[in-house]
């Protein structure tokens, strides 16, 4: 067997397809679900969630970018 799980990771990394694929549907799921427990009107909910759903993806490229800054000054 020329692949052991766990002992040799696949090369996914280096293709960007799992951005639109998985984290932005994700991040959707949790402000659709997030903001139908909190809001107290359901007509409200598509609008907070886009907002909330665009807060997180901004924090995540932000502390994408962080931690991106703080690996190379660590090379």
């Amino acid at each position: 067997m020329s692949y052991v799980p766990f002992l040799d990771p696949l090369p996914i990394w280096s293709h960007p397809w799992w951005w639109p694929t998985l984290l932005l549907p994700l991040c959707a799921a949790v402000a659709v679900v997030y903001k139908s427990i909190r809001c107290r009107n359901m007509s409200d909910v598509p609008r907070e969630a886009l907002v909330l759903f665009i807060f997180i993806v901004v924090g995540m490229v932000l502390t994408a970018g962080a931690l991106a800054g703080v690996a190379s000054l660590m090379e």
